[in-house]
């Protein structure tokens, strides 16, 4: 190879790497090692399903934090919400509440149901002095821009007085929602941005590999991911990126299904926090508050 050609080759290699540090999103793989050693192993979550959760079971287990669906798009109530807060606060577990979020709907009103409902149930169960973490579930068909997302994000932080931790599906690279949600993050603004980092990234990503290593996507904006959402159940039947029974999803007698297939009748989603115990406590203590606080 002549000189010319190796300048230009290194110039090339240079202009990649250049593109591939100012990409909106950025690939991470975490390894089993890695998740065993340096991530906590502390929360999960649920919606609807009519079946029976044990929070002093789950809290005996490591369970530090419960995250449960509260409502969904414009006029869905979850019926488990209400009376799985009360278990979980009178366990000592720590509580979230999320929203899923509906394209389909005008955002604004979502966002106040979602506001009037948590508090409403919080005032019920008499338990309006306790911190809520509020979060906002965005994702496949339903999800909204991630502009949109910054402006609920903010709309939620005028009432709680403290940001929402947000779950978001990023796809990999080489696929068209992909390249959508690149778009979407470069037309981002400076404030939008800051809004988002403030929030902290909550990834969803189990299922496809049974490796031991998993690869998501992370928007730029956030830094790093605070939440990984590693295991669940699809397809019919329990998944998870990581090998070994501590990473089954398999909770036993803390939570029993109703309905559905019997091998799932005691998996649940379950996720690490990226970092350690005092890590995670300062999270939530700075992205929680009362229901009694809020404007």
């Amino acid at each position: 190879m002549n000189t010319r050609a190796s300048i230009c080759s290194i110039i090339a290699v240079a202009t990649l790497l250049l593109l591939s540090a100012c990409a909106p999103i950025r690939t991470e793989t975490v390894s089993v090692h890695h998740a065993r050693s340096s991530l906590l192993n502390n929360t999960v979550d649920f919606g609807w399903d009519g079946g029976a959760v044990r929070p002093d079971l789950l809290r005996s287990m490591g369970v530090d934090l419960m995250i449960h669906r509260a409502t969904r798009g414009g006029t869905k109530s979850d019926v488990d919400y209400s009376r799985r807060e009360h278990a979980a606060r009178t366990a000592g577990l720590k509580w979230g509440a999320y929203h899923y979020v509906n394209r389909a709907g005008n955002l604004q009103p979502q966002i106040d149901r979602f506001i009037h409902e948590v508090s409403a149930t919080a005032w019920r169960n008499g338990t309006t002095t306790y911190p809520v973490m509020m979060v906002l579930d965005n994702e496949g068909r339903d999800r909204v821009s991630w502009s949109q997302l910054a402006w609920a994000a903010q709309h939620l932080r005028a009432h709680t007085g403290v940001w929402p931790l947000l779950y978001c599906s990023v796809p990999l690279p080489g696929t068209s929602a992909f390249a959508q949600q690149e778009r979407e993050l470069e037309a981002l603004s400076g404030a939008q941005s800051q809004i988002l980092k403030s929030c902290g990234l909550w990834v969803p990503r189990y299922g496809e590999q049974t490796s031991t290593h998993m690869t998501f996507s992370v928007p730029r904006v956030f830094g790093t991911w605070t939440f990984w959402q590693y295991c669940g159940d699809i397809g019919g039947r329990p998944r998870t990126a990581l090998l070994g029974p501590e990473f089954s999803g398999n909770v036993g007698g803390a939570y029993t299904r109703s309905g559905g297939s019997a091998s799932l009748r005691h998996f649940c989603d379950r996720n690490f926090f990226n970092g350690s115990h005092g890590a995670f406590e300062k999270f939530y203590r700075t992205h929680s508050s009362p229901v009694s606080a809020w404007r």
